[in-house]
């Protein structure tokens, strides 16, 4: 049975390759967020946008950010274009996908794929 929900296969700490996040989430064991203010001595968090993370899907996950509201897209996701170096997205003809039937909201936080959710990935 294929698993429904991508996990990392790379030994980083951070979100679920799936989650969408309003604030930036902190990852490390001092440091705390609570969506304004950082708590615990930890001003920069330890999971950053651009990180690449890699699927038990095969496919290859990008950490970026929202520059503007993108509307949910059932089966594929909803092709988005990623600007470097701020790594932030939005609808486009980038090749890279949000998560599943999820909008997101300008200013979220959560990791697009390469490739379309039901294509082979590339």
């Amino acid at each position: 049975m294929a698993n429904s929900v991508p996990f990392r296969s790379t030994p980083q700490l951070g979100p679920q390759l799936d989650d969408v996040f309003t604030g930036l989430p902190y990852w490390d064991l001092a440091g705390v967020y609570d969506g304004t203010t950082v708590v615990g001595g930890i001003s920069s968090p330890s999971y950053k946008l651009g990180n690449t993370e890699f699927g038990d899907d095969g496919r290859e996950y990008i950490w970026v950010r929202a520059s503007a509201d993108i509307a949910a897209t059932a089966t594929t996701g909803t092709q988005v274009t990623i600007t470097v170096p701020a790594y932030t997205v939005a609808t486009g003809a980038g090749g890279f996908y949000t998560p599943v039937n999820t909008a997101i909201v300008s200013g979220q936080y959560f990791h697009v794929s390469r490739g379309a959710k039901n294509a082979v990935p590339a």
